[in-house]
């Protein structure tokens, strides 16, 4: 296997490091209304999700058709097949022309510019890494795979395809393979589409700047494996027609969701880790959208013996500033679930959890009374008792609303700071938070008469930026102050 790393261009940027370059030859809220927040994935929606792309029909082979010759050029025009016995040849170019393959042909140095391959039911096509270099496909390049499909060298499909001259690589049925094991698979380009309908597998996809929303389409029941995911575009990856799985088992990063389709099961290995020192330059660890997300996950095959996950996941922003949270699974297993928070959408921690007997119905409601000002972000994270499997919900945002003000001082705090609350507000207690709600320190309130509370901060902290809260009798309200 070829070595793969991940290097910081001079902007901070990622790029890739390939032993290989494939390129040589990627408003507020009513505060007397409740809002509710309804992000339910019913696996009924999916037929408002655009369509995968279907296969051309492959040509007949009736072993009478003209057959390909070692080091020929196939020109625009021109269509060859090959049947009969397992072959190998050298080489062999695709200029514009067809190549049929019925039999078991492998081509150790293959050269396209553009044309058609199909490859029938049955068949099997190898590509060599003869040449060294990536197979790139720059337009009107096209690939119908009915029987399996082993490519040894990285591939990129890319500029200049465009509306009439696309880049497509269908994987046609549930029975169709297609193997880049040890290499990448690169889409960067807006006219580039890749369709899986059954099993593929990849030493890593990259859907680079240039690619779309849907340009990674996943047929139903169908399988993509890889060991490495980096996704740069939003909601590139799409599951239309049903459950279709993505196992990933060695790493990701994420500069746009992965998909807007709950349909889309991400198996994530024990060995997964998604990229968090990129960061500072605009990644979001584990962004993987509506999908819904299987962790400790041995393979594809194990998502089929596991429960239904998650059905629905409703947030309602109440009065008294407390947000309540519903979800609803597909059976009750016995297990925790543990409700998880962030403001940021990026760092997630637990603020309680709950347990499933593995009785009763699959309803379950959780209220936070303490919610951050302005942005909330929850999912759900059900760890199954009996199994150890862990399955994670779709992230669902709330906006809080701030109702009663107060004052902090001196600001910046070194280690003490005081609270100046309205005249009518009873105190109960103070919560003191990171930035992405983290809980640091909590203190009883005491009320008194000048309507100020003394708060003595525990923890020795770092310099930045924390947020107080104040929960009174009736709500939560809080600012965000700096730490010197």
């Amino acid at each position: 296997m070829s070595m793969r790393k991940q290097a910081f261009n001079k902007n901070g940027l990622c790029k890739r490091v390939f032993a290989r370059d494939p390129n040589k030859k990627n408003g507020p809220m009513n505060k007397t209304t409740t809002i509710f927040f309804l992000f339910s994935f019913l696996f009924s929606s999916i037929i408002a999700f655009p369509q995968c792309l279907t296969s051309l029909p492959p040509p007949d082979c009736n072993g009478t058709e003209p057959l390909i010759a070692d080091g020929e050029t196939i020109a625009g025009g021109t269509t060859k097949w090959y049947y009969g016995v397992t072959a190998t040849i050298n080489s062999l170019t695709l200029d514009g022309g067809t190549l049929v393959v019925c039999g078991n042909l492998t081509v150790d140095k293959f050269y396209m510019t553009t044309g058609k391959i199909f490859v029938r039911q049955g068949g099997r096509l190898v590509i060599g890494s003869g040449i060294g270099a990536g197979l790139q496909f720059k337009g009107d390049c096209a690939v119908y795979n009915y029987g399996t499909f082993e490519l040894q060298r990285n591939l990129t499909m890319e500029n200049p395809a465009s509306a009439t001259t696309p880049n497509i690589f269908v994987n046609a049925l549930n029975s169709s393979v297609f193997k880049m094991s040890n290499q990448y698979f690169v889409i960067s380009n807006a006219f580039s589409k890749f369709v899986n309908n059954g099993n593929a597998e990849f030493w890593g996809i990259i859907t680079d700047n240039q690619s779309t929303a849907g340009c990674v389409c996943l047929g139903n029941g169908s399988a993509t494996k890889m060991a490495v995911l980096i996704n740069k575009v939003n909601n590139t990856y799409a599951a239309p027609s049903g459950n279709a799985c993505v196992n990933v088992y060695q790493s990701s990063e994420f500069y746009g969701q992965l998909t807007s389709n709950p349909t889309v099961l991400v198996c994530a290995g024990s060995g997964h880790t998604s990229n968090s020192g990129c960061i500072p330059f605009g990644c979001h660890p584990n962004f993987w959208g509506a999908a819904q997300v299987f962790t400790n996950c041995m393979g594809c095959a194990a998502i089929a013996v596991l429960p239904a996950g998650f059905i629905s996941f409703n947030i309602a922003s109440e009065i008294d500033g407390s947000n309540k949270l519903q979800w609803e699974t597909g059976s009750n297993q016995p297990g925790i679930f543990e409700i998880m928070r962030s403001g940021d959408e990026k760092n997630f921690y637990a603020v309680d959890s709950l347990s499933s007997p593995g009785t009763g119905g699959p309803v379950f409601n959780y209220i936070d009374k303490n919610p951050l000002p302005g942005k909330n972000y929850y999912m759900i994270r059900f760890t199954n008792r009996q199994t150890g499997n862990i399955l994670t919900s779709k992230i669902v945002k709330v906006v809080s609303e701030i109702m009663v003000g107060f004052n902090i001082y001196p600001v910046p705090f070194d280690n003490k700071f005081f609270i100046n609350y309205q005249e009518g507000t009873h105190p109960v207690q103070v919560l003191l938070t990171d930035v992405t709600g983290r809980v640091i320190q909590t203190q009883h309130a005491i009320h008194t008469q000048d309507q100020t509370v003394e708060v003595d901060v525990l923890d020795k902290l770092q310099t930045g930026l924390y947020i107080i809260h104040l929960q009174t009798d009736k709500t939560v309200v809080a600012k965000t102050v700096f730490k010197r």
